[in-house]
């Protein structure tokens, strides 16, 4: 996927100041709705907007990013801009939203984590890919996604009614390219960290295939718990995880 030449910083237009993980949120870009721009060691975080629109349809286009789970991937991109829609409009009437997720600087997404998920066995053609990909992030792939504006994948929390109360939904996905990199554990966590998100007050689910090991992994590193309950959407194949928040955390 080649990197466009404007940096994050400069592609969010009049967005005047950066944010720690708990800094203050200030009017911009957005309308007068609640900015939210995530740095992390490695990583910034910004709101999904319309210029993200080739990079989001390639990321989901890919059938790597999708190879464990029940979720097919696009193939149109007027899926993805009609996607894309409901992602931005969640910003606009409820302050949060999905994330994209790319590198604060050329380089700094480098190396294997032994906090990863990934699974240890390669017994298909597509899982021994996935495989290489993750244990050679500095392969080629990895390195063109490193670049200064790379997208590496999205993040991010949405507002859900869920058996007659409001909860919010987490979502994550990451390019295969940089997965074993820590990627999704670090952007997941500054999303489920930072007060203007709403997870430290609310319940926040997530749904994932049975068998989609390497979220399993990322979900319970993140505090989700595994529910009995049905998942939404009645999915064959999907289940339910739960994360508490922080005040009924330990009850």
């Amino acid at each position: 996927m080649a990197a466009t030449a404007a940096t994050p910083e400069s592609r969010l237009g009049t967005l005047t100041a950066e944010h720690s993980v708990h800094g203050a949120a200030t009017p911009s870009f957005d309308g007068g709705r609640r900015a939210v721009l995530l740095r992390t060691e490695r990583l910034l975080l910004a709101p999904v907007a319309e210029s993200d629109l080739e990079e989001l349809f390639a990321l989901h286009a890919n059938p790597l990013a999708f190879a464990d789970d029940l979720t097919e991937p696009l193939t149109d991109r007027e899926q993805m801009r009609w996607v894309l829609q409901q992602w931005i409009r969640a910003w606009q009437e409820h302050g949060t939203g999905y994330l994209t997720v790319r590198p604060t600087a050329v380089g700094s997404v480098r190396g294997r984590t032994a906090d990863d998920g990934t699974a240890a066995d390669t017994t298909t053609a597509d899982t021994a890919a996935r495989a290489a990909a993750r244990t050679a992030p500095d392969n080629a792939a990895a390195r063109a996604l490193t670049t200064r504006d790379s997208l590496l994948g999205v993040v991010g929390l949405t507002p859900l009614a869920f058996e007659g109360r409001h909860v919010l939904s987490a979502y994550w996905r990451l390019d295969p390219a940089v997965t074993g990199c820590g990627i999704a554990t670090e952007a997941a966590r500054a999303v489920l960290a930072d007060p203007r998100l709403g997870a430290r007050d609310q319940k926040v689910i997530a749904v994932t295939a049975a068998g989609n090991r390497p979220s399993l992994a990322l979900a319970a590193r993140l505090g989700f718990l595994r529910s009995e309950r049905e998942a939404p959407g009645g999915r064959t194949g999907d289940v339910l995880l739960v994360r508490r928040p922080e005040d009924e955390a330990g009850t």
